[in-house]
C-alpha cells in the first residue's frame, strides 16, 4: 500500500511539474487594450496596459478577440504584441512550423501576402 501511495503522489506531483500553455500578451500601445481569450468555454477578460505584459491559459488553443471585434487563433504558448490596435506573433514555441519566415506579420491581416522569397528557384527545363 505504501508504494502505491509513493507511486501515486509521483504521477500526481509529475502533473504539477508540467508547464502550461500560457500566452503571453504585451502591449507596445500607448492606450491600454482590453483583450478577451476564449479557450473551449470559458472567456477571460484582460486589461493590458501601455509597455505591460500578461499571461493567459491557452493550452490547446484559444481565440483572442481585441475590442475592435478582430479575432485572432493561437495555438497556445506564442508570445505576441498589441502593435497600432493589431496583434504580431513574436515568437512561437518550439520554432516556425509551418515555414513561414516572417513571425512579425500581422495575423488576420487580408492584405499580408504569403512570402515565397525563400522558396528554391523551379526549373521549368528539368
Amino acid at each position: 500500500m505504501r508504494i502505491a501511495t509513493v507511486l501515486g503522489l509521483g504521477v500526481l506531483g509529475m502533473l504539477f511539474i508540467l508547464p502550461a500553455q500560457a500566452l503571453t500578451i504585451s502591449n507596445t500601445d500607448p492606450d491600454s487594450h482590453t483583450v478577451t481569450v476564449k479557450t473551449g468555454g470559458d472567456a477571460t477578460e484582460l486589461v493590458v496596459e501601455p509597455e505591460m505584459a500578461v499571461e493567459a491559459p491557452c493550452g490547446a488553443g484559444c481565440t483572442v478577440e481585441l475590442e475592435n471585434g478582430e479575432q485572432y487563433e493561437m495555438k497556445g504558448g506564442e508570445e505576441v504584441s498589441i502593435e497600432g490596435g493589431s496583434i504580431f506573433v513574436d515568437a512561437v514555441p518550439g520554432g516556425d512550423d509551418e515555414g513561414d519566415d516572417d513571425d512579425t506579420a500581422a495575423l488576420g491581416d487580408p492584405d499580408d501576402e504569403p512570402n515565397d522569397s525563400d522558396a528554391a528557384p523551379s526549373n521549368p527545363g528539368d
